[in-house]
């Protein structure tokens, strides 16, 4: 899962909002970070830009997410995040970076897990898991009432995952039902290269996607309502709920 620095600049935005310091967070996957130098230094400041470690399999990154000569390595995403005040846990179905918390969205998390955590990343996570309504309900769940979850899920990325996302999908899971509040929801061509924004309709059809576009959604947690399953808007509008 690869967090470049459109997402990272949506991330730490949360990030202040929150405020304070040792702020928990948990990111579906390793977050790669597809960062320069440059980036890092403008984002952060130099003092924490100064010397962060790359990743000893930088290369073997780069390859899987086909950005080979186009960045010196990656940066090490838990150093920075602890020079951030941030303490990282990553959760995944396997060890694959290192260090992950190993566990399988398709089934609900333990109560455990509940409301733990200050921020909640998925740079491209749920589309990957069978169940994938599961997998959002898990990692909504997951975040403390008056912290955050950045989303990215694919609107038109065929055969990256199992599926792509509508936008009526957040739109109506972070609601106030489930104890949310949508903040942000746009859409993304050339995420990892030179980032296009649009805007999404939340409910309305729409047609002419560009291939292998993205959307990234950012959600508040206002209180620790239970996140269920919702009913899709135009049918809740039916329904007269």
């Amino acid at each position: 899962m690869a967090a470049n620095r459109l997402f990272m600049e949506l991330f730490d935005h949360a990030r202040r909002l929150i405020g304070g310091s040792d702020l928990s967070v948990l990111s579906a996957g390793y977050p790669d970070l597809l960062l320069s130098p440059e980036d890092v230094a403008s984002l952060y400041g130099p003092e924490i830009a100064r010397d962060l470690p790359l990743r000893p399999d930088s290369e073997a990154i780069l390859r899987w997410h086909g950005m080979t000569g186009r960045l010196p390595g990656v940066f090490d995403t838990t150093e920075l995040f602890r020079r951030l005040g941030c303490r990282l846990d990553v959760i995944d179905l396997a060890e694959v970076r290192g260090g992950e918390l190993v566990a399988d969205l398709n089934y609900p998390l333990p109560a455990s897990w509940h409301g733990r955590f200050d921020l909640v990343m998925d740079t491209g996570t749920c589309e990957h898991v069978f169940n994938a309504g599961q997998a959002f309900i898990n990692l909504a769940s997951t975040v403390k009432p008056g912290g955050f979850i950045v989303q990215a899920v694919p609107l038109s990325s065929y055969n990256h995952g199992f599926y792509n996302v509508n936008p009526t999908l957040p739109a109506d899971f972070y609601c106030s039902d489930n104890g949310y509040e949508l903040a942000y929801l746009k859409g993304f061509i050339n995420m990892l290269t030179e980032p296009q924004q649009f805007d999404v309709p939340l409910h309305d059809r729409f047609r002419e996607v560009p291939d292998n576009a993205i959307m990234i959604a950012v959600a508040k947690r206002l209180n620790d309502s239970e996140v269920r399953p919702v009913v899709q808007f135009k049918y809740r509008l039916q329904l007269g709920k």
